[in-house]
C-alpha cells in the first residue's frame, strides 16, 4: 500500500519542501565532488524514493533509476540486471551512439548486442557489463558521470535478503576503481544501516562518508510550502498541523486524498476535510 503513494517516474517529479531540496542539493554536491557511493537514509515515508526520482534532469551526464521493489532477489546480479531492465531505452540510445562513432573492441560488441543479449550479460556478468556501460558513458561518449539510483524497495534488516544486498553493495564498493565515471546513490532504511555497522564495518565506514539522512517529519516551512502548492488556506493548514508530526509521504497523501487520514495511515480521533 505505501508503495502506491510514491510518485510515478513517468509523470515527472517535483520535490516539495525546503528540507528535502537541501538534501537533494547535498546529493548533487557529492556527485560533483566525485563521491562514488552515496546513501540516502530515512524511515519509511520520509521521501527517499521521491528524492531519488527527482535527480532525473538535475544531474549532469546520465541518470538511471533502478526500482528494486518487486525484484525477488537482492544480490549483485539482480541489482545490475534491474538497472539495465529499468533503463533499457537509455541503454539502446547509448548503443546507437556507440555505433555511430564506430566503437571498437568490447564496446563495439556491446553496441551491436540485442536487448536480450545485453540483459543476459547484466545478469550473468554484472560487473563486466556495468564496466562496459561506465566506459561507454564516461570514456568514449564523454557523457559522464553515470549516476545510478538504486531504490532498495523498503528492505529491512529482518528480511532474509538483507545480507545479499549488503554483500552486493560491498562488491560494488570493491570495484569502484574500475568504474571511475559511475556514482551509485542508494536509499536505505535506518535499521539496514545499523545492520551494516554490525556485520560489515569497512563498508559502513565508507557509506557514512557519503550519507544523507532525511528528516523523519516535515517542518512547518515544508508544510507551508506544500499547502501553498496545493492552494489551501491558513485554516486548512491549522487542521493539518493539529494532526501532529507527519512524514512527507503522509502529507502528500493528505493533499491528494482530500484529507483521508485513514488511507494515509494517520491516527486521529476525528475526521477532517478540505473544502
Amino acid at each position: 500500500m505505501q508503495r502506491l503513494l510514491v510518485p510515478s517516474r513517468s509523470s515527472g517529479v517535483r520535490l516539495l519542501g525546503p528540507s528535502w531540496r537541501a538534501a537533494r542539493d547535498k546529493v548533487l554536491s557529492m556527485v560533483h565532488e566525485d563521491y562514488q557511493l552515496i546513501t540516502i537514509i530515512g524511515r519509511a515515508g520520509a521521501g527517499k524514493t521521491t528524492l531519488l526520482l527527482s535527480l532525473e534532469g538535475m544531474v549532469d551526464g546520465v541518470f538511471m533509476y533502478a526500482d528494486m521493489t518487486e525484484v525477488r532477489d537482492r544480490d549483485l546480479s539482480a541489482i545490475v540486471y534491474t538497472v539495465f531492465t529499468d533503463n533499457i531505452r537509455k541503454i539502446q540510445e547509448i548503443q546507437e551512439r556507440l555505433r555511430r562513432i564506430g566503437a571498437k573492441g568490447l564496446l563495439r560488441a556491446f553496441a551491436k548486442a540485442g536487448i536480450d543479449e545485453v540483459l543476459e550479460s547484466a545478469k550473468l556478468r554484472p560487473m563486466e557489463t556495468l564496466k562496459l556501460l561506465n566506459d561507454a558513458v564516461g570514456g568514449l561518449l564523454g557523457m559522464s558521470p553515470l549516476v545510478i539510483g538504486i531504490d532498495e524497495g523498503l528492505l529491512s534488516q529482518d528480511d532474509s535478503r538483507a545480507m545479499d544486498f549488503i554483500n552486493a553493495i560491498h562488491a560494488l564498493r570493491n570495484n569502484m576503481q574500475a568504474l571511475p565515471s559511475t556514482r551509485i546513490v542508494i536509499t536505505l532504511l535506518p535499521d539496514v544501516v545499523n545492520l551494516i555497522s554490525k556485520v560489515d564495518t569497512p563498508l559502513f565506514d565508507i557509506l557514512r562518508l557519503g550519507a544523507i539522512t532525511l528528516p523523519d517529519y516535515v517542518t512547518r516551512e515544508d508544510l507551508k510550502e506544500v499547502i501553498q502548492e496545493y492552494g489551501l488556506s491558513e485554516t486548512e493548514m491549522g487542521k493539518i498541523e493539529a494532526l501532529g508530526p507527519l512524514t512527507m509521504r503522509q502529507l502528500i497523501c493528505l493533499m491528494n486524498t482530500k484529507m483521508d487520514v485513514i488511507k494515509c495511515g494517520i491516527d486521529t480521533a476525528g475526521e477532517i476535510s478540505i473544502e
